[in-house]
């Protein structure tokens, strides 16, 4: 937010709250506080939601953002699957150069 907006309502912002300002600094460190939730419940409530959000966008039929986001999933599932490939190639060396399961001592 802009400092002077910050300026004018930080009495009304909550003691653990963090308040970043324009240009990407910290006005306000935030404080750590227990959950006052389960910590799973709390996932699966913002799981939920960001699946309502992408439904509702998927429903929108804005073609556009459908589109970058199905070059996004193509693009991510090209990084892992050379990152597996990596992985592997590096597992061949290992065998080959010290036999089954050097890995697990």
């Amino acid at each position: 937010m802009p400092k002077e907006l910050y300026e004018e309502v930080k009495s009304d912002i909550s003691e653990h709250v963090g308040v970043y300002a324009e240009g990407s600094y910290s006005i306000k460190k935030a404080k750590k506080v227990e959950l006052g939730v389960d910590e799973q419940i709390l996932k699966d409530s913002m799981i939920r939601s960001l699946a309502r959000d992408v439904e509702k966008l998927f429903r929108s039929e804005n073609q556009s953002y459908v589109d970058r986001m199905n070059h996004r999933i193509r693009e991510l599932e090209k990084d892992r699957d050379n990152w597996r490939d990596k992985y592997q190639r590096l597992m061949n060396i290992g065998y080959e150069k010290y036999g089954s399961g050097w890995y697990r001592e």
